[in-house]
């Protein structure tokens, strides 16, 4: 684990302590994924009860369609509301694949401006501020096993750019510090982001609006 410094966004002891936590697993059921892009990437699945947060998959070298297939399976053995997929790059064919199946998916798009753009660089800075709040407040429950994810959460860094934004650094910085990618911290940043346009009706209620020519 890094030393916590004065750009670290997460620090240490809050991850230790959101993995020493024991909180109720009720509220919003959502999946974040993190699709890998290549090499040693990881596609990962976090799943998300409330506050509570598991890595439910993580795996190397997987085509989008087995990305896909793995999402699915997950969305039914968790009955999550739906799933928050990273939608960059290869993340779209993922994304399109399951829209196509029905499937409750949500395109997540950490590049696109931040609903507060004065105070953060983009989505990805606003997800993951507000992820660290949560960490802050004591309102996060991870796995204490997983000590993959705490480090990758503890080397992530955060600056100020020159007109005020709070700007997470990106996989690409942290791969020159000789870092591997933050897919894990992705995922669960992914499984806690608030969807762009709120939260999209079940498949079963726009069927029934539709039906009633509403939608």
């Amino acid at each position: 684990f890094p030393e916590a410094g004065s750009d670290t966004l997460i620090p240490l002891s809050w991850v230790q302590a959101a993995q020493e936590r024991s909180l109720e697993p009720s509220g919003s059921v959502v999946l974040g994924v993190d699709v890998a892009r290549f090499g040693d990437d990881e596609t990962v699945i976090c799943l998300r009860r409330g506050p509570v947060a598991r890595i439910v998959h993580a795996g190397t070298q997987e085509d989008t369609m087995q990305t896909t297939g793995r999402v699915v399976r997950a969305l039914a053995e968790t009955g999550a509301e739906r799933a928050q997929v990273d939608a960059v790059g290869i993340g779209a064919g993922v994304v399109d694949r399951l829209r196509e199946m029905g499937k409750p998916v949500v395109e997540m798009q950490a590049g696109e401006a931040a609903s507060d753009p004065e105070r953060f660089a983009n989505r990805r800075a606003e997800w993951y501020w507000a992820l660290r709040e949560r960490f802050e407040a004591g309102e996060i429950d991870l796995d204490p096993a997983d000590e993959e994810l705490a480090a990758q959460l503890t080397a992530i860094k955060y600056r100020i750019d020159s007109r005020g934004r709070i700007v997470i650094e990106s996989k690409d910085e942290m791969k020159r510090r000789g870092l591997p990618s933050p897919d894990r911290a992705d995922a669960l940043c992914l499984a806690f982001a608030p969807p762009p346009g709120g939260v999209p009706l079940p498949e079963s209620v726009r069927e029934m609006l539709r039906g009633a020519s509403l939608v």
